[in-house]
């Protein structure tokens, strides 16, 4: 992996971690700057989490499509 998908990975993992919902079964890899997201996402159950995944994954597309390094995004991602 070259060191600048490192980089992008990490700048991706840190806006999805923006995101108040629970990533803990989400798999994200960077390869020669295509990003692939797979696995699950579901709530946490907190003041303040949001309802609509289907919206956060949409909100969550658009930000990581537009980070530096990522050239495009696949993602396979379940709503529990």
């Amino acid at each position: 992996m070259p060191l600048e998908d490192k980089a992008a990975r990490l700048r991706v993992m840190r806006e999805i971690a923006k995101f108040n919902v629970d990533t803990t079964r989400l798999d994200v890899k960077l390869i020669n700057s295509v990003v692939y997201m797979g696995g699950r996402i579901s709530r946490i159950r907190a003041p303040g989490a949001p309802d609509n995944l289907r919206k956060v994954l949409d909100e969550m597309e658009e930000v990581i499509r537009g980070l530096p390094g990522v050239n495009d995004l696949v993602m396979e991602v379940a709503i529990d």
